[in-house]
């Protein structure tokens, strides 16, 4: 929906003869190859996601494709509860991505604490359980999603959880 296609091409010149080293002031700032977007994203506001995960490689992985992606931001990742609630009050993401099981306090716990205090943030449940999905939407969770399921499922469940864009004044 908001992916943009993207040119990788590179000028015949940056792929043909031998390597050559540069100083680094000569060195222009993206190289000769530039990715170049057909969609200007100036004016696209960024939905604002935390990501709360105990796994450090998952947890960075999420951070990674969700900054990949042109309409959304990882703003901080947590990786236990105490932590989770405490970026959520600091940062106030627009959404919250909560793993099931989290040292300190779960993610059904934490669902129900964000939705109570700070309704404003919308909570996507992402866990191994399938059967945690209906207590999660009953604490006010936006959606839930396996942590078997394609990422692009994830990341559009990110976009839906999001609140609708208000309208700009020009």
């Amino acid at each position: 929906m908001f992916a943009s296609p993207i040119d990788y091409s590179c000028p015949p010149e940056a792929t043909q003869g031998p390597i050559r080293v540069r100083p680094a002031r000569q060195v222009p700032e993206w190289g000769p190859c530039q990715a170049v977007a057909s969609v200007d994203s100036r004016h696209m506001t960024k939905v604002r996601v935390l990501v709360a995960e105990k796994h450090p490689l998952i947890r960075e992985d999420l951070r990674y494709l969700i900054n990949a992606e042109a309409d959304l931001e990882c703003v901080g990742v947590a990786k236990n509860g105490r932590q989770c609630i405490e970026l959520c009050r600091q940062l106030l993401p627009e959404v919250l991505v909560v793993d099931e099981i989290l040292p300190g306090a779960d993610g059904l716990a934490i669902a129900a604490i964000v939705g109570n205090r700070l309704p404003q943030i919308r909570v996507v449940m992402y866990t191994f359980n399938p059967e945690v999905c209906e207590v999660a939407r009953g604490f006010g969770a936006a959606d839930c999603i396996a942590k078997d399921t394609p990422v692009d499922v994830l990341l559009g469940a990110l976009r839906q959880a999001a609140p609708a864009p208000s309208p700009r004044r020009h």
